[in-house]
Formats: C-alpha cells, structure tokens, sequence
C-alpha cells in the first residue's frame, strides 16, 4: 500500500497562482502628492484671515522666513509651509475664543503638509515680524495660487531652498591666468609730477638757505656801530705819587 502523496506543491501552487494571473506589463502606481486636480483654497479664506485678525495683537511677533530663494513656482507654496507650522505653535498657547479662528485659517493652509517637507534645511535663516504682517502674507499666497495651483506640478517645491550666501573666501588667481594679468600686475610708473617735486624740493630748501643767509647778514649790517672805548692810561707800576715823594725827602 503507497503513502499519500505530500500536500505541500497543492499549496504553494495556490500561492502563486495570483502571481501568475497579474499583468506582466502592469506599471507601478505612483502618486503625486504635489499635484493638485482640484484647488485646495477654500472662497472663504479671507473672512477666516479677517476673522483671526480680529482676535489677535497687530504687533505680536512671530518668525518668518528670511533667506527663501526667490522661486516663482515654490515661493507661495514655502512661505504657506512656514505659516502653518507658525499657527501651530500659536493654536498651543491659545486661549478658547482664539482656537476657533486659528483652526479656520489653518485648515485653509493645511494642504501643503501633503507636498512640503516640514524639516527644515541649516541654512534657513528667520526674522522677527507682526503677526499682521503674516497674515496678510498668507492671504496674497492663497489668492496667487487658488487659479493657478491645478495648472501645474509641485514636485521640485518639496524641499526648501535657500538664497546662497556670498562668498567670504579670497580666491588668488591661477598661474595660467598670471600671464592674460600680467599688464595688470606691473607696477605703475611715476608719474611727471612726482619726478618735478623730487627734482624741485632740493634747489626749493637751497633758496630758502640762501635767502636766511642773505637776511641775517643784512640785520647784522644794519646795526649802528659802537665807538671804541679809550683805554685809562696807566703808570709805571713801580711809580711812586708825588706827594709821597715829598714826604720822603
């Protein structure tokens, strides 16, 4: 009497036979998640933004974006980014009557976290500006994209991107390019009027000698002069006075 036969090939065949009946040619499915068939901007955004400007301080400060690079296609959808990760922090430090139009207006930006990566890159640099100064920011970013945004793909939008920074590193020049410089590099010539100062300085000190000379002479000549003393007459040293003379005889 023979053993019955395994089960095992009954089952692996019923594993590959969805294998086996799917397409050969089949693409992959991928999704855009940057494109946008119908607009996410809501007719209603500016009566949310009026709404929330009502509840907040014109003059409260927030951060905003300094360094963007200036992007026609992904300027709207950063700067849109940016302020709803703003209104987020907001939304945690509100108060009750604050939470209302804060969630309105961030339900209206909401749809780029779908496109935008949130992290952002170390070059990205932010400035202190009035929470008014934002919101009107976000109203114009709606408005440009709420006809244009089903027109075309965002997918080179997804990372941030930063204005370059100038460059702080002297570059010397090649030695190739020493030779197209060399007119450049030689030292200037002096000029015609650097040689007559030098050439006319010295004989300017001569004159100026020769004219003190002259002038002290002149003073010394122009003195009145003096007549000489006339000496006492002495006599003898071994004179006697007469009167002595007298006395001795």
């Amino acid at each position: 009497m023979t053993a019955p036969a395994p089960a095992w090939p009954l089952t692996a065949f019923k594993l590959l036979l969805p294998l086996l009946l799917l397409p050969k040619n089949a693409p992959a499915s991928t999704e855009d998640t940057c494109t946008f068939p119908d607009s996410p901007v809501s007719s209603t955004f500016l009566q949310a933004i009026s709404d929330l400007s009502d509840y907040m301080l014109r003059d409260y400060p927030v951060d905003v974006p300094a360094n963007l690079q200036a992007d026609q296609q992904c300027w709207a959808l950063w700067h849109l980014a940016l302020a709803k990760g703003t209104l987020e922090r907001l939304k945690l430090v509100a108060g009750r009557k604050l939470q209302v139009p804060l969630e309105a207006v961030y339900t209206e930006v909401n749809f780029v976290s779908q496109c935008i990566n949130q992290s952002f890159p170390s070059c990205l640099r932010f400035r202190k500006a009035n929470i008014s100064h934002l919101l009107l920011d976000v109203s114009s970013h709606l408005a440009a994209l709420q006809t244009l945004i089903t027109h075309q793909s965002f997918q080179p939008c997804q990372q941030y991107r930063c204005q370059p920074e100038p460059s702080t590193v002297s570059t010397l020049p090649s030695p190739g390019s020493l030779g197209a410089l060399g007119n450049t590099l030689r030292p200037p010539k002096p000029s015609k009027f650097n040689l007559l100062s030098l050439g006319v300085l010295p004989i300017l000190l001569l004159l100026i000698l020769v004219a003190a000379w002259r002038w002290k002479q002149r003073k010394r000549h122009s003195r009145p002069s003096r007549s000489p003393k006339s000496p006492t007459p002495q006599g003898p040293p071994n004179s006697v006075p007469q009167d002595m003379q007298v006395m001795v005889l």
